[in-house]
């Protein structure tokens, strides 16, 4: 094992030969308070590795604070507790994996909910304004009303969804995130209004749906349409790959076809949509439904790179090999730093700039102002903080994106 005293980082006078000796070390021995900052520290801001620390002394309380996230364990010190952002009340090390697990769970489902929600509402937004303007029949506002609050409704469930746990952990890039989302509005969009102006030109339903006349079924009409389209989206939002490789929860899909039944009875019995009509719209959303979860995988891969990756199975831990021989511990090796490569997160992701302006008003009101400009730079830990003009009175920080990736023990 590649283990070094702790004097090796106090010692080592270049500053790039002290970054690639705790990159390359297993361990350190024999540190000090400073040693073990200077670690965690050169992890997350020099080679952008989201960075755990453990401990349970006062001795341990600078790393822990500086780490992203910091866990002290069972009988630690209050300090140790104070400066950690994880609290273990079990002896071992297991509940730090239980907790990589849930967190990233629950990144799953918080990731999920934005994307279809911004995706539902450009879906409705587009389909009802685009039929409006083009055609002029609009729904009645009381079912607009009812399809949002039934779709919030039976969203609830999100919240207690089978989220997959990702091997590697997932960045919450906004960017990625729009346009997931707006992927699944437009095409959605896109294929209520083909179906709705094909069914106007071509007539298969016998008459019973008009845009031009408007009529009270043809309301009822587009209103079911929406509802289904809103309601199934869920199953493919909530899933990087195909629908089928991951089983929501039995409580969201209760929830999503109870709430398609309800619409059925509302459209049936209020709007008088034809029992053969409400058929047509269920095959419709589920041919829509599988072309643009088919569709989805090809645009998160192919063309965002948003591929979601591998998927942890299970909650167990990995039980670790006895008795290895030298050469397999350095395969061993190879591949967990081939890991930590992978994870380390990219410069445009580590740091964050913060620009406030503010503009105060002097005694004469309007006609006179003073400007104060801050400029705030968080890199990583270290917070560099420039002031243009006059300091302002209240405190800047900026907010920087915790989420485990590696866990190394300094």
């Amino acid at each position: 094992q590649n283990i070094h005293a702790g004097e090796a980082i106090r010692t080592t006078a270049n500053e790039q030969q002290k970054k690639e000796l705790i990159w390359q070390a297993d361990g350190f021995a024999a540190v000090l308070p400073s040693d073990k900052r200077e670690v965690v520290m050169t992890l997350r801001n020099d080679f952008g590795v989201v960075t755990g620390m453990t401990g349970d002394g006062v001795n341990d309380a600078p790393a822990l604070s500086a780490a992203q996230v910091g866990i002290a364990v069972e009988g630690a010190t209050d300090a140790a507790k104070n400066a950690a952002d994880l609290i273990l009340t079990e002896p071992g090390l297991g509940p730090i994996y239980g907790a990589v697990l849930e967190s990233r769970r629950i990144f799953a489902r918080v990731k999920s909910y934005v994307v279809y929600r911004i995706a539902a509402s450009i879906l409705l937004v587009l389909t009802l304004s685009i039929v409006i303007f083009v055609s002029g029949c609009a729904v009645d506002s009381l079912l607009v009303i009812a399809l949002a609050l039934l779709n919030d409704i039976s969203m609830i469930p999100v919240a207690y969804d089978n989220a997959q746990a990702t091997a590697k952990p997932q960045l919450p890039k906004a960017t990625k995130l729009v346009l997931v989302s707006f992927f699944f509005g437009i095409v959605h969009t896109s294929l209520a209004l083909i179906v709705f102006f094909v069914i106007e030109r071509n007539d298969p339903l016998n008459g019973n749906f008009s845009l031009e006349m408007c009529t009270r079924e043809t309301r009822g009409f587009i209103w079911f349409y929406l509802i289904l389209a809103t309601e199934f989206m869920i199953f493919s939002a909530r899933t990087g790959s195909f629908f089928w490789e991951s089983a929501p929860s039995k409580y969201l899909v209760a929830s999503v076809l109870g709430t398609a039944a309800i619409g059925s009875l509302v459209a049936s019995l209020s709007y008088e949509v034809s029992g053969s009509n409400i058929g047509w719209v269920w095959l419709m959303n589920v041919v829509a439904f599988v072309v643009v979860d088919a569709a989805k995988v090809l645009f998160k891969s192919e063309i965002i790179n948003d591929a979601s990756g591998e998927i942890i199975v299970g909650d167990g831990l990995i039980e670790a090999e006895k008795d290895m021989t030298e050469a397999k511990m350095h395969m061993k090796k190879r591949k967990r730093y081939g890991v930590h490569v992978e994870a380390i997160v990219p410069p445009e992701d580590r740091y964050h700039n913060v620009e406030v302006v503010e503009t105060k008003k002097s005694f004469f009101g309007h006609f006179f102002g003073g400007l104060r400009h801050v400029n705030v730079s968080n890199y990583g830990f270290i917070r560099h903080r420039h002031s243009l003009g006059a300091p302002s009175s209240h405190p800047v920080t900026s907010a920087g994106t915790a989420n485990a990736a590696a866990m190394r023990g300094a």
